[in-house]
């Protein structure tokens, strides 16, 4: 990092703190409305295993959350980050239960599909985000502007709840885009045992959209190869946790989720070629668009409320930008983390990381999260 970058950056979070200290010293009062406001910071060091030169130190983000009912009938949530340079807003909606057990909330939100991307990067199980999700969204989730209603069945030992949404704008992975007002679907439900050592959440996503799937074929002259319209999208997500004598702070958590996108067979993939704004069509008889699908699996053991450690493997087919079809990523991660408070956290990943036709990479990420006042409660 950089003289100048040092500062905006020590400007920022010196801004950030201020504000944040203020308002929440001051929230109680404001309009007789209790207005939650915190601020989380995520720095990242990573070493990786060729030039040391390549070492860098990122401050990922600075995340802004307020949140308070707007009045005996709806809640509200508003998340203003700062990411990679750019100011964002990643989620500002209402909520509100309605009649008969529903749930309905709007605005920017990030969209209920799977388990893991309604969580922000800082408060993933390990400090990077899974390989499939990274290749299949972004680093960043399905973010979307829309609505969607839950409706939980009147059960209490197992839950099961129906989640139906519709969006717009949503965010997606470079090389895939999406159009039109993308549905979507989940069905989940949440057991635990009599005892409260047992937690199981599950549950099935589907995201249903149109759009193409691309690969630049030729970075010089910007010259895009469509590979296939995008069909649908399905998840499949499971998370156990044991909590011996009932204390969350302590126990075994094993997850993880599967993720596919599936591509209508194009008979002519075509060719753009944006210099000469010309189109053209070749034909590729052996080549089927097929799917971009992997699977990732963790498990976690917290040794007491201060220290933890785990381990997560992945698998994933997602081209990330290549022009081979077809080909495979396999990472194991191993890490540890050290929780002196809920508002701070230090963690260290050590990563190897296989992709075709390239040697194995090593990876070392290092990373502190530290949160001022108010934050949003974690999920199961």
């Amino acid at each position: 990092m950089n003289k100048n970058a040092f500062i905006k950056t020590a400007t920022i979070i010196t801004a950030v703190f201020a504000f944040s200290v203020t308002v929440y010293s001051q929230s109680g009062g404001l309009a007789g409305t209790p207005i939650n406001i915190g601020a989380g910071f995520d720095m990242i060091l990573e070493v990786p295993s060729g030039d040391m030169a390549d070492t860098e130190f990122e401050l990922r983000a600075i995340e802004l959350n307020i949140g308070a009912p707007v009045d005996p009938f709806f809640d509200a949530l508003l998340t203003i980050s700062w990411h990679e340079g750019e100011f964002d807003l990643e989620e500002g909606w209402i909520s509100t239960m309605l009649p008969l057990n529903a749930k309905l909330q709007f605005g920017r939100e990030f969209l209920p599909f799977g388990y893991l991307n309604r969580i922000h990067e800082h408060d993933f199980p390990q400090i990077d985000q899974p390989y499939v999700l990274e290749g299949l969204t972004t680093d960043h989730g399905l973010q979307g502007d829309g609505a969607h209603l839950e409706l939980m069945a009147p059960f209490i030992n197992p839950t099961l709840s129906l989640t139906v949404g519709a969006y717009q704008n949503i965010r997606h992975s470079v090389g895939r885009r999406m159009e039109g007002t993308p549905l979507m679907g989940r069905l989940s439900s949440y057991i635990q045992s009599a005892d409260g050592k047992h937690e199981v959440l599950a549950g099935g996503s589907y995201l249903t959209t149109r759009g193409e799937r691309s690969r630049v074929r030729n970075a010089e002259l910007h010259r895009i190869r469509t590979l296939g319209i995008i069909d649908q999208m399905v998840g499949a997500d499971v998370k156990y946790r044991f909590s011996p004598g009932g204390q969350t702070y302590r126990g075994l958590t094993i997850g993880g989720e599967y993720l596919r996108i599936d591509y209508e067979r194009l008979d002519e993939h075509l060719i753009y070629d944006t210099n000469t704004t010309t189109r053209a069509g070749a034909a590729r008889p052996d080549f089927d668009p097929g799917t971009d699908q992997g699977i990732y699996l963790y498990t976690h053991y917290n040794f007491n409320r201060f220290w933890g450690m785990g381990y997560r493997f992945d698998f994933t087919d997602v081209l990330f930008g290549s022009l081979h079809d077809n080909e495979k990523l396999t990472a194991h991660s191993v890490y540890g983390e050290w929780r002196p408070t809920e508002f701070s956290r230090i963690r260290a990943q050590y990563q190897y990381v296989i992709e075709p036709g390239d040697d194995p990479e090593h990876l070392v990420l290092l990373q502190g999260t530290f949160f001022i006042g108010w934050h949003p409660p974690h999920r199961f």
